[in-house]
């Protein structure tokens, strides 16, 4: 995969420690520079700053880890023809948005100093969702940045690039972090680019859009706006396309965007929805590009069955291209066979989305996401978008008349379970005694059972998840594996 599909995302996460750091704080050297022509500085002065801001900003103790050189390490990475991947690129234009948490603006000035030091003419465009900053960067082949941690809660945050609107391989960011923790380069610096604050036509295109793509639907609907980055932008397009539109969670202050609210906490919607006689309640995360549904009665749907009435209807239409969907290996055997039921095939990735726009992108499919909400429908951007979904299932009970309830009434979720295994060595799940009784145990249900072991990438945990169409089964299989594992470990 080229340069083309870029984006990169680093987090900082609350209990900050070296590596998290290096990856939101590698262009304050350019700060720096930029104010000082290349003066030399004290970095423990710029050290200190860093803590004391961070920790004003989130009232969290902090110990930032700074390295001078780590200022433009994306700027220096090349892809696999040789070709600079980020500030060297022909393009002359980086456009920054963020979400609303407090340290948005500490790290947009960041990555604006770097950009300006490569002589890039700089656009602030102010608090955007994630995927409306993707749909500019792809309308005009831009580079775009965003700064935002997502459903994380305010104290993390982190960056996405995109590079014409579409992510970046495992590879790439692979080689970003190395080169982030081992620096080795020279560069100009021109410092002739521009800077513009306060930039919002990528907002209001973004709107614009969004608007072309809706039909009334006079309802009384419910937005969970995370107090997030759809906070403005999603009432603004429902004012369209219902009279009675009510609102939550979008008055962001810096510190509660995600906090009780929003897609990862949908009991909040669900009640909301049912006091207020609501007909459907969307929820979106803090940066717009999940997003999750309840019903009048409020009853959740997925994301894995949000794609399912997309997918559908498609299939109905004679539009869903090749019939086929992209899901990943987490989502519920229950959808995909009834998919399946229905003529419609489905293709699996690992978890993440960024593999289902892969898979999509490589094979030419339109629908597919997770079950956490990424809904990504490339007959309208190619990434996962909230508004854009929530907008699509408006349009789709309009025309059928239906509700979600009706829409999904022939779907049947199996029971799925998961379990969070503490291991001393992750490895352990590759034996050849472990992949051998999940095949066993997958293959002795004939499709009905789905049974998996992964380990996690961030902790000595190993992930042993069933879903099957009978509940004592997915029991044991799961048991079976746990006490199999376990029983593997001791003899480490």
């Amino acid at each position: 995969m080229g340069l083309n599909d870029f984006e990169v995302e680093f987090f900082s996460r609350k209990t900050i420690n070296n590596v998290d750091c290096k990856h939101i704080i590698y262009g304050y050297y350019c700060v720096l520079n930029c104010i000082n022509n290349k003066a030399k500085w004290d970095y423990t002065i710029l050290r200190n700053y860093l803590c004391h801001y961070y920790s004003w900003a989130s009232n969290e103790k902090c110990n930032f880890w700074f390295n001078s050189n780590s200022s433009l390490l994306i700027s220096e990475l090349y892809d696999e023809n040789n070709n600079p991947i980020l500030f060297y690129r022909k393009e002359k234009d980086v456009y920054i948005g963020y979400d609303t948490r407090i340290s948005n603006h500490m790290i947009a000035s960041s990555i604006a100093s770097g950009a300006l030091a490569f002589g890039k003419n700089v656009y602030d465009v102010g608090v955007i969702s994630t995927p409306g900053l993707a749909y500019h960067s792809k309308k005009n082949n831009t580079i775009a940045v965003m700064v935002t941690a997502s459903h994380n809660p305010y104290m993390d945050n982190g960056i996405k690039i995109f590079y014409h609107g579409i992510k970046m391989s495992d590879k790439q960011e692979e080689d970003i972090e190395k080169l982030i923790s081992s620096p080795s380069f020279s560069y100009p610096i021109p410092y002739d680019g521009k800077y513009t604050f306060g930039y919002n036509k990528p907002v209001q295109d973004y709107i614009d859009y969004l608007n072309s793509i809706s039909q009334k639907f006079n309802k009384r609907i419910a937005l969970d706006c995370a107090n997030g980055a759809t906070s403005f932008i999603a009432p603004e397009v429902y004012k369209h396309i219902s009279d009675d539109v009510l609102v939550i969670g979008n008055s962001p202050d810096g510190y509660n965007i995600n906090k009780g609210v929003g897609s990862t906490h949908l009991d909040n919607l669900s009640q909301f929805v049912k006091d207020n006689n609501c007909d459907v309640g969307f929820a979106y995360d803090g940066d717009g590009d999940r997003i999750l549904v309840v019903d009048e009665k409020g009853k959740k749907y997925s994301g894995d069955e949000i794609i399912y009435i997309i997918a559908s209807e498609l299939f109905k239409e004679g539009k869903l291209k090749n019939n086929i969907v992209v899901l990943t290996r987490m989502s519920n055997l229950g959808i995909i066979n009834n998919l399946k039921a229905q003529g419609i095939n489905v293709s699996l990735t690992d978890v993440g989305d960024r593999n289902v726009l892969m898979e999509m992108l490589e094979h030419d499919y339109v629908i597919g996401g997770e079950n956490s909400g990424h809904v990504i429908n490339l007959d309208y951007l190619h990434t996962g978008d909230g508004i854009i979904t929530s907008i699509v299932l408006c349009n789709i009970m309009a025309k059928t008349s239906k509700t979600l309830e009706e829409l999904t009434s022939s779907l049947t979720i199996y029971p799925e379970s998961l379990v969070n295994l503490k291991v001393k060595d992750k490895n352990i799940a590759k034996k050849d005694i472990i992949q051998n009784k999940v095949e066993e145990f997958n293959a002795k249900y004939n499709g009905e059972l789905k049974l998996i072991v992964r380990a996690s990438g961030t902790e000595n945990l190993l992930r042993v998840s069933c879903c099957a169409k009978n509940r004592v089964d997915m029991e044991n299989a799961i048991d079976t594996l746990v006490k199999l594992i376990q029983e593997e470990e001791k003899k480490i």
